[in-house]
């Protein structure tokens, strides 16, 4: 597997939004994955998260306290695990509707093109992994994983500051991260290097997460896009050493009204011959029985006009966690 020492960077071949200062960058002043963080810090962090979200869809997160050598530990036994039999690799592999295991190119589907990526999905401690034929498989990502879940739940006491809840009200509805009755997955993700483009082949087609948020920390090859606000335009994130990105999930978009919408974003081909991508991504989601029904709270534009955000009075369908993301899931595996 490729390792980011060689061969011109994506980013440097084009115009990013990072390096055109476009991104909101957030230091959360080392208190990420501290259990009882500052009042004042989580204060601060929320007024910062709660504007970039709402303009921006997403941010990027500095100083948030889970090391890099953790991530490259991460990518390493993904890396190996990829390199092992067909055959192997498969007694492993995602079985519907549980969402933990393998997932191999060909298996998911976000667009019409061919998507060619390899990922391992970690959804709750002592699940089964691949620890026989990967030696240190299982302490690299459950180490990691406890790391996400703990920044994860920092910032969702953040986000309910910032709309005006109780600070536990959002960290409730998510108290079992990685364990029974929640569908949060950490996701170890690899996409193989090209020699030259292929018509039809991408890396990830173009989609919005399913869930509350997403945190996604990521090697230097580049490529991830995201879709700009009113839909105008694919513009290049870029790669900030060491930062984790944080975008917004339907069901954020769906209990603030749309206030904090769903990011939609892609990964491309490089346009050069490139080294293989690495990622891992935390999907954050509500407890499985959570009904998904839009807040009565106030979110400030950035004119600092407050926008109502208030129950709909019409009768709908109330969806709960687990049967949204089922939903999603039936639509990404259909093929």
């Amino acid at each position: 597997m490729s390792c980011c020492t060689s061969a011109p960077m994506v980013t440097q071949t084009c115009e990013t939004l990072l390096s055109k200062c476009e991104i909101p960058i957030i230091d959360l002043a080392h208190m990420g994955t501290e259990r009882c963080p500052q009042k004042g810090v989580v204060k601060q962090v929320a007024s910062k998260l709660l504007r970039a979200l709402s303009e921006k869809g997403l941010a990027l997160l500095v100083n948030h306290g889970i090391p890099e050598c953790k991530m490259k530990a991460a990518y390493r036994a993904l890396d190996t695990f990829c390199e092992l039999p067909d055959e192997t690799r498969a007694k492993y592999e995602r079985v519907s509707p549980d969402n933990h295991g393998y997932v191999k190119p060909g298996m998911e589907k976000f667009s019409d093109e061919v998507e060619f990526r390899h990922a391992f999905n970690l959804t709750g401690y002592e699940r089964t992994l691949p620890e026989d034929e990967v030696h240190g498989f299982r302490s690299a990502v459950e180490e990691l994983a406890r790391d996400f879940k703990q920044l994860a739940s920092m910032l969702l006491t953040a986000l309910s500051v910032g709309l005006e809840q109780s600070h536990d009200f959002l960290l409730s509805k998510h108290a079992h991260m990685f364990g029974p009755g929640n569908e949060s997955t950490l996701r170890l993700l690899y996409y193989p290097p090209l020699c030259a483009p292929v018509q039809g082949l991408t890396r990830c087609g173009a989609h919005c997460d399913y869930g509350t948020f997403t945190l996604l920390a990521q090697d230097c090859e580049g490529g991830l896009e995201i879709q700009t606000p009113h839909g105008e335009r694919w513009a290049r994130v870029g790669h900030l050493p060491g930062a984790i990105l944080v975008n917004t999930g339907e069901l954020l978009g769906h209990w603030t009204n749309e206030q904090l919408p769903a990011l939609r974003h892609r990964v491309v081909m490089p346009e050069h011959c490139g080294r293989g991508r690495h990622s891992i991504a935390f999907f954050v989601h509500p407890d499985d029985n959570v009904p998904i029904e839009p807040l009565e709270t106030k979110i400030t534009a950035a004119s600092q006009e407050t926008i109502p955000c208030r129950l709909q009075k019409k009768k709908r369908s109330v969806l709960t966690a687990y049967q949204h993301l089922q939903r999603r899931f039936r639509e990404t595996y259909a093929s």
